[in-house]
């Protein structure tokens, strides 16, 4: 088009002073080839800005979804989840702490305050045992306790205890660190007096080493005079760290 111009342009004679061409024809071909030349290399400039910002965001979408799965990997891999069985429950006797004589005589054992936890059920109170009481439990009665394991990959964190009965929560104040491997105790008294119609939900909520939040809830049916719990159950995310969370650079 330029070069169609420039023809007719010239072909046309003006009698007009300011209009009539100074330049020869092959001056002002090589100034528009020149002024083509320096057009195509801007676009081409511009074109090539855009399609390395285009593979920019491409391996920037691809760096963050592979990081998001090596980060879940690292969090899977480390994730603490708990099982419940029966125990040997004389882990539970703290044998530092000195009773009196008469408990001793009617025998009573003292359990391990930080891993002992006791919820009773009692025409008087529904609720965990008192945090500022040591826990003293006759023996005959140690055969009842479970044992909540640490059967996960890595240490749980602010460990929490909470009871769930017609849709109130009864939390325990203890909160410990459960290491691999090790255990919890937990002793259940329902008095047969108390008729409780709806299953009871043990609820723990604890963190792991990159403090991502987790629960795990079980089901404890009530069946006349035995108590049924479900052993296991699915570890729920309730909360990402921060440090889970990716963020690139623009």
């Amino acid at each position: 088009m330029p070069l169609i111009i420039v023809h007719f342009l010239f072909k046309w004679h003006s009698n007009i002073s300011f209009i009539q061409s100074e330049w020869t024809a092959g001056d002002i071909i090589s100034y528009i080839a020149g002024f083509e030349a320096f057009l195509g290399t801007t676009i081409l400039s511009f074109l090539a800005l855009w399609q390395n910002q285009q593979h920019k965001t491409e391996n920037d979408t691809k760096d963050k979804k592979i990081i998001e799965i090596e980060n879940e990997k690292i969090r899977l891999s480390n994730m603490p989840q708990f099982i419940i069985q029966t125990c040997d429950y004389t882990k539970a006797i703290d044998h530092n702490i000195q009773l009196s004589d008469k408990l001793q005589k009617e025998g009573y054992v003292a359990l391990r305050y930080s891993q002992t936890h006791g919820f009773f059920i009692n025409e008087n109170m529904i609720d965990w045992v008192p945090d500022n009481q040591c826990p003293v439990i006759e023996k005959i009665r140690l055969s009842n306790f479970i044992s909540l394991v640490n059967c996960g990959n890595n240490t749980a964190h602010q460990v929490k205890l909470s009871m769930k009965i017609d849709n109130k929560l009864y939390k325990d104040k203890k909160a410990i660190s459960v290491k691999k491997d090790d255990e919890i105790f937990l002793y259940i008294s329902l008095s047969p007096d108390i008729e409780i119609t709806n299953d009871i939900t043990l609820q723990l909520n604890f963190y792991d080493c990159f403090q991502n939040v987790y629960e795990q809830c079980f089901c404890i049916k009530n069946m006349q005079e035995d108590i049924v719990i479900k052993t296991y159950s699915d570890v729920k995310l309730i909360k990402r760290s921060n440090c889970m969370n990716l963020q690139l650079n623009s």
